[in-house]
């Protein structure tokens, strides 16, 4: 849940989230079906993720990998220092944090937590372990309006400090813009030889999830998602970002699109296999 909110907001969330809870802890009213929800950054999954926790019955566990704490215990873990942006998934360092992610997720599968929702690198060995039993969902976003709705957000944290041509030419305009493939293959950095290796590796994963919806097409996602856990999702539209989407120049415009290509095909072999 939005840590920034206002009071209100965060109150009517957490009720509705309680409301939710209490309705579902009915004997057969809950989900049919544990899942990992997959959050890929910047597609609306704040709005999924608090939707989900309100179908979980009182006697089933959420677990949540926070990102910011992750980001802090990372920090102290591997510099002893307690900064949440020390291991930031967006500088070089982030590749700790996704590492500590990875076992808190094994943790909770381990522990037959009923809905698991973070910021989550696949992981070959939750997969080997837990993947018959858990449903993998997660939700797209048109890759370049996420990689813009990215930059627009680390302007705001002070994570970038560029203008846009500057911040073009940087690894974390690169990680930005290949999310979807960064997250499938389980690297925070894919050097360029590596690229169609990886890739293919990510298209042959998505194959594994149970349902993958898009920001677009939010109403074909909520009717399969209650087909496949036989629960209705209510879900807001939360975390909506302030400003405008900036205006691009031809030569910015190609650049983010050859910077998104694998994210593209990524987003375009999801919407085949589940549209």
């Amino acid at each position: 849940m939005a840590r920034k909110a206002p009071f209100r907001e965060r109150l009517s969330r957490r009720s509705a989230i309680l409301r939710g809870r209490t309705g579902r802890s009915l004997p057969g009213r809950g989900p049919n079906h544990p899942s990992l929800f997959f959050h890929l950054p910047k597609c609306g999954g704040t709005s999924l993720s608090e939707a989900m926790y309100a179908t979980v019955p009182f006697n089933q566990r959420i677990g949540v990998i926070d990102a910011v704490a992750t980001r802090r215990a990372a920090s102290i873990l591997h510099f002893n220092e307690d900064d949440p942006q020390k291991c930031h998934e967006d500088r070089d360092t982030g590749q700790l944090t996704f590492d500590l992610r990875e076992g808190a997720l094994l943790q909770h599968m381990a522990w037959d937590t009923m809905l698991i929702h973070g910021h989550v690198f696949w992981s070959d060995r939750a997969w080997q372990h837990f993947g018959q039993r858990y449903k993998y969902v997660t939700i797209m976003r048109d890759p370049v309006a996420r990689m813009i709705s990215n930059f627009r957000m680390t302007q705001r944290s002070g994570i970038v400090t560029d203008d846009l041509d500057t911040y073009l030419q940087g690894p974390i305009a690169r990680r930005h813009a290949q999310v979807y493939l960064r997250y499938l293959v389980g690297r925070n950095d894919i050097d360029d030889d590596a690229l169609p290796a990886a890739l293919e590796q990510a298209r042959a994963r998505l194959k594994n999830f149970a349902l993958i919806g898009f920001l677009d097409r939010t109403e074909a996602f909520l009717a399969a998602y209650r087909d496949l856990f036989g629960v209705p999702l209510r879900m807001p539209t939360l975390n909506t970002a302030p400003g405008e989407t900036p205006d691009l120049t031809p030569s910015q415009k190609s650049a983010i699109d050859t910077l998104c290509a694998p994210d593209i095909t990524l987003f375009e072999d999801a919407r085949a296999l589940f549209l």
